[in-house]
């Protein structure tokens, strides 16, 4: 280092009349300790026309002197990128090259001689004088500079001796901020990309909407897919709470695993529990979908006693019994599907309470079709879109249905409209590919034909009489026979049942 980096600046008329100068130009390793015995304490700077600029006191040029013995690699390291500092065992600055200094933005006379830690405050040099063992690919914060370096330190050695420790270092502080932005656009591009994903899978399962609530609601399913509570859907039988299920699974982290359906309606009291559980000769639902979704379906229909093994599943995360009689909690997020008022089956004693309010946390509220005039187009085009490619049709809509579309209530919902729709396809002339009139909706044809809910009956007796006048017509078309009628309706026995008893369909003796 050269002795004008050491000097401190005097005023200019403040020049000494003696000639114990040095000149600034001179390099520290020139001088020895013989040669400036003569000097005074202090010892003053010339530039290249000798007038003095600067002075240095004597005691620190011997102690560098001193401590830069063996250390003659100083034009290499003052010519690296890196930042380089040494200290002795005190921890006191010996040696800085000018990256060092660059990083830290202060004058190297204000560097040499001091405390590290005074300097550069949480430096890692003095875990290296205390453990005196390297670090290397260590990030350190310098929080006073708000500067993030990447640095290597070393312990020095003279043989035996122990004479300090070494610290290489490289400013990272762009580094670090590129890799902040990084992160950040990263974040940003995985969030579009999940929106983007959910929107792309709301268009797939047909839970687009062109009604606000509607569209509020997927939003809120879009948010809470990510969390791992358990979630409640709620809507009348085909308003579509088993695609927003598949919806909500395949937003998920989750989505990579399995998404396992129960229909409770469809499994025999007796058997739930070993389906849901499992047991020594089976591995249960739940255990199926470890990692993944459960999904509950028609939850109202599951019996007490697997209501409350649910609830200790839920409460407990411990239920599964394991190859060895053990137990092993389950890794699964949960969603339950109904089309009943659970609260109304809580308050007459068919619904655990404690149950209810474990899946009540978030409860998603599925309007029917009715209540978004503006979705049944736009959902009567999709089903047509898919059928005529099933069916290899080629089907159009008059003006005229979609008029009679937008007129009728819906009460079966999208299942009814899908429904309706294929009917119209199947039945179609294929000489005519736009349909100028097909029976109404609510009609069922030739035989057995099923009448429209009269507009000014109340609205649960139209769903009622439409339920019923449907059951009837299934049980006529299919000879009287029930299970017929049932795999006809898409119905379980206890579900086809429990309908006929609600609406009186069958006669008391044909039960």
């Amino acid at each position: 280092m050269k002795l004008r980096d050491l000097s401190r600046r005097i005023r200019t008329d403040d020049q000494p009349d003696f000639a114990h100068v040095l000149q600034g130009g001179q390099d520290l390793s020139e001088l020895t300790a013989e040669c400036l015995a003569e000097f005074p304490d202090t010892i003053f700077i010339t530039n290249s026309q000798g007038r003095v600029f600067g002075k240095v006191q004597k005691e620190t040029l011997l102690y560098l002197l001193e401590r830069q013995r063996g250390f003659r690699f100083e034009q290499i390291l003052d010519s690296m990128n890196d930042g380089v500092v040494a200290v002795d065992t005190f921890g006191r600055i010996f040696y800085a090259n000018p990256a060092y200094v660059s990083v830290l933005g202060v004058p190297l006379r204000r560097i040499l001689g001091r405390l590290i830690q005074e300097v550069e405050p949480g430096s890692l040099l003095g875990r290296t004088l205390e453990e005196r063992t390297p670090l290397t690919n260590e990030k350190q914060l310098i929080a006073s500079l708000k500067k993030y370096v990447s640095l290597r330190t070393f312990p020095l050695w003279d043989g035996e001796t122990f004479l300090g420790a070494v610290s290489i270092f490289r400013d990272v502080t762009r580094l670090h901020q590129l890799s902040q932005e990084m992160r950040h656009m990263s974040g940003i591009v995985d969030e579009y990309s999940q929106r983007i994903r959910s929107q792309e899978t709301a268009v797939r399962l047909g839970l687009t909407s062109y009604n606000k609530a509607f569209q509020t609601t997927i939003q809120k399913a879009a948010t809470v897919a990510l969390t791992d509570v358990p979630l409640l859907i709620c809507g009348e039988s085909g308003t579509g709470k088993n695609a927003l299920a598949h919806y909500l699974h395949q937003c998920s982290r989750r989505r990579d695993k399995p998404l396992v359906v129960v229909n409770c309606a469809a499994v025999p009291a007796d058997m739930m529990e070993s389906v849901l559980f499992g047991d020594r000769e089976r591995q249960g639902k739940l255990a199926v979908a470890e990692g993944g979704t459960l999904l509950i379906d028609e939850i109202e229909e599951l019996p007490l006693p697997a209501q409350s093994r649910l609830l200790y599943v839920l409460r407990q995360d411990s239920v599964l019994p394991d190859q060895e009689g053990g137990n092993a909690g389950p890794d699964v997020r949960l969603i339950a599907t109904t089309n009943q008022p659970l609260q109304a089956m809580v308050r007459e004693k068919r619904f655990r309470k404690e149950l209810f309010f474990k899946l009540n946390t978030i409860t998603i509220q599925l309007p029917p079709l009715r209540e978004r005039p503006d979705d049944i187009i736009p959902q009567a085009n999709r089903f047509l879109s898919q059928l005529n490619e099933k069916y290899h049709r080629n089907v159009a809509f008059s003006s005229q249905i979609y008029q009679e579309l937008r007129q009728y209530s819906w009460p079966g919902n999208l299942r009814e409209l899908r429904s309706y729709v294929e009917r119209v396809v199947i039945l179609a002339d294929s000489a005519l590919p736009i349909v100028e009139r097909a029976e109404e909706p609510g009609e069922t044809g030739a035989e057995g034909r099923v009448s429209k809910p009269q507009s000014g009956e109340p609205l649960a007796q139209q769903v009622r009489s439409f339920e019923a006048e449907v059951i009837r017509e299934a049980l006529a078309s299919c000879g009287g026979s029930r299970t017929a009628a049932m795999k006809r309706l898409g119905l379980s026995r206890r579900t086809f049942y429990r309908k006929c008893a609600e609406l009186g369909v069958l006669k008391s003796d044909e039960k």
